[in-house]
């Protein structure tokens, strides 16, 4: 199989670029320079064009990686994440739609959809009122990708990413405790740490993608990735400060930042159904976080 990875520099992209040469021919676009892949396009930040790389060569998947991944840069930024997580989307179905229709595309999207839902877990038919820009715009891709499945007959569906951690991830709780941790034993985090996140590890995730290209449906539908585990941002955070230094001491502001969710925890049936299942734990998962982290300081 020839697989095109958008975003292949980032943290998913990365990894998925490595897990899947294991098998596939695998092709990476990113806006990086890359003098060492040969398999590589780089791509203009500004007004991107994805049709030079589909007139040059034809795939059977393409997985969209890219955007904006952050909820503080979409509040701020609002017409910036729009861009690159909804104007990017439709151009690149756009591109395949006109010279490689029987390409398959997995469109990366984000729990961010649902906002606070109503019940947990939160399954895929629960309504969808994000509370972000980042939310907001994320849904407006799995639309996208609903169109050209319902319009143009592409093989396309959405994948509801929880709260995806690992080695190389740069940002969000665990980078931020870690780069906190390099300057004081006291670290301060947002929020009373009873809020809970549904926490999956990197390579359950590719794992989880591998299951949904064999016998994912490719209708246009929208699939819950998780662990479908409920961890406490409070615990989540004792387990990784163990494994950093035991001496960290974390307090909690008790302040809500703008956009963020109070609990989730996914129902995870239909990705099971597709022969997924979780290996990775939360203590394991971690481990080789924080391990990562202090190799590479």
């Amino acid at each position: 199989m020839k697989i095109l990875i958008i975003g292949s520099k980032g943290f998913i992209g990365s990894h998925a670029n490595l897990f899947f040469s294991a098998a596939h021919e695998v092709w990476g676009a990113d806006v990086m320079e890359d003098t060492k892949s040969k398999n590589y396009y780089r791509l203009n930040s500004q007004n991107t064009n994805f049709e030079v790389i589909f007139i040059e060569r034809s795939f059977d998947l393409c997985i969209n990686a890219s955007g904006n991944g952050s909820v503080p840069v979409s509040i701020n930024s609002p017409v910036f994440d729009f861009e690159l997580n909804v104007t990017n989307t439709i151009k690149l179905l756009d591109a395949i739609r006109i010279h490689n229709p029987q390409c398959k595309y997995i469109n990366i999207s984000s729990a961010a959809v649902y906002g606070n839902p109503p019940a947990i877990p939160v399954t895929e038919d629960m309504p969808l009122l994000p509370l972000s820009p980042y939310g907001w715009h994320k849904l407006y891709s799995e639309q996208v990708s609903k169109e050209y499945y319902y319009l143009y007959n592409l093989q396309t569906i959405n994948l509801r990413l929880f709260s995806v951690y690992g080695e190389h991830l740069r940002k969000q709780i665990f980078w931020d405790i870690y780069q906190k941790s390099l300057r004081s034993s006291l670290i301060e985090l947002f929020g009373s740490g009873n809020e809970s996140r549904d926490f999956i590890y990197i390579a359950d995730l590719m794992h989880a993608i591998d299951c949904i290209i064999k016998r994912g449906l490719f209708n246009g539908e929208a699939v819950n990735i998780a662990s479908g585990t409920e961890t406490t941002i409070k615990d989540a955070a004792a387990l990784f400060c163990s494994a950093i230094d035991k001496t960290i001491h974390v307090k909690f502001n008790n302040i809500v930042k703008p956009g963020d969710p109070l609990n989730w925890r996914a129902d995870i049936s239909m990705v099971r159904s597709f022969g997924f299942e979780p290996k990775t734990t939360i203590n394991e998962g971690l481990f080789n976080t924080a391990k990562w982290l202090k190799e590479n300081k």
